[in-house]
């Protein structure tokens, strides 16, 4: 089975990630080189830093989508969704079944199992994007019982295992999911291949996602 990438900003024209089709194309050509089969295109929404152009996102993976199945990739649209002051929560899930959320860095959201229950509630799988980059967060935190309660799957980063921030929650057995959260490097095909390789019981994860 190939390889998939459940977070990546490839999405061009939309955020702060790839903004050129040209770009996009020359990205495709090496994750096909690397051996990928499906990647989840997940542009930025209510990021507060972050100005995402909406309007481009379906026209845009349209044309993505196509572009991808003449390299043998397929591709699935789905969002990264910033929680934390809004009341109702919208997002773009991938497959019509996962959630893929990220937090704010430096502090707990208020009212973040509500949020969470909001997710679940849409019959939605949350995944939490890249959970080593959470100052307010450890893997004894009774916040990673919440989100396994929520059933809630946890992603990082490759560039957490490269430096170590991600490796105290795979030690522990807490990850189900690496990605690349691609913004344009062309060497991130490459290195997730590389992670995937290394940590096989997590890939087998992934696979159970049935992407």
């Amino acid at each position: 089975m190939g390889y998939i990438d459940i977070h990546s900003h490839l999405l061009f024209g939309v955020d702060h990630g790839v903004q050129t089709r040209q770009e996009y194309l020359e990205l495709l050509d090496k994750y096909a080189e690397c051996g990928f089969e499906c990647l989840v295109l997940t542009p930025h929404l209510f990021h507060p830093t972050v100005h995402t152009r909406v309007e481009n996102i379906r026209k845009n993976f349209l044309q993505a989508s196509e572009d991808a199945s003449r390299v043998g990739i397929r591709v699935l649209l789905g969002s990264e969704l910033y929680l934390d002051s809004q009341i109702e929560v919208k997002t773009i899930p991938f497959n019509g079944r996962f959630a893929l959320v990220e937090f704010p860095v430096d502090r707990r959201p208020f009212g973040l199992g509500r949020k969470l229950s909001q997710i679940t509630e849409q019959n939605l799988e949350p995944v939490i994007a890249h959970i080593e980059r959470y100052r307010w967060l450890t893997p004894d935190s009774k916040d990673i019982d919440m989100f396994k309660e929520n059933g809630a799957w946890i992603q990082v980063n490759v560039s957490g295992i490269e430096n170590r921030s991600a490796l105290k929650y795979i030690d522990r057995d807490l990850v189900d999911i690496i990605a690349d959260d691609n913004h344009g490097n062309p060497t991130l095909p490459g290195r997730l291949k590389k992670a995937l390789d290394a940590y096989p019981e997590i890939r087998y994860r992934m696979e159970s996602m049935q992407l």
